[in-house]
């Protein structure tokens, strides 16, 4: 799966948390940083994106796989950020 494909998926699971939650989601491209740059988007907004994400990609995740933050856990990551380390792990998961 190319990037801009990922990209649109991650924008739609975000899109779809906010909605499912009553909250206002306008305006997500690759730039955003979802649990720094959309309102109330939190820690379990994270983990219910995550389920929908491994749902929409096909693959699944490991339960301890948040990629809406750094690996460190100190930064939130951009939307483009977010679909490379998905990539990145789909394109890993096919090797084996």
């Amino acid at each position: 799966m190319e990037k801009q494909e990922t990209i649109t998926k991650v924008v739609e699971a975000v899109t779809q948390v906010q909605e499912v939650s009553g909250r206002s989601c306008g305006g997500i491209g690759a730039s955003t940083r979802p649990v720094q740059d959309v309102e109330g988007f939190d820690s379990l907004s994270g983990i219910e994106a995550t389920v929908m994400l491994s749902e929409s990609l096909g693959v699944e995740l490991p339960e301890d796989c948040n990629p809406f933050i750094s690996e460190d856990g100190k930064r939130a990551l951009s939307v483009g950020e977010i679909a490379d380390t998905l990539c990145a792990y789909m394109e890993a998961e096919a090797i084996l």
